[in-house]
């Protein structure tokens, strides 16, 4: 449940950030901070796949 909320939070800021980047340069603090902000979400978002997924142990 968790992990669908910050899919649609990522696509929604992405959006955002697209429609920024369209009207503002790259070093406007809104867009620094927007992209800050996206990061975060995504981080935490990996974190959430990747403790989801089965730990396969290798035996040599």
């Amino acid at each position: 449940m968790e992990k669908d909320i910050l899919k649609i939070q990522i696509d929604d800021l992405k959006t955002y950030l697209y429609l920024l980047l369209s009207r503002k340069p790259m070093t406007d603090g809104y867009v620094v901070k927007c992209s800050q902000e996206l990061d975060k979400l995504i981080v935490e978002y990996q974190k959430i796949l990747n403790s989801n997924k089965p730990i396969s142990i290798s035996r040599n």
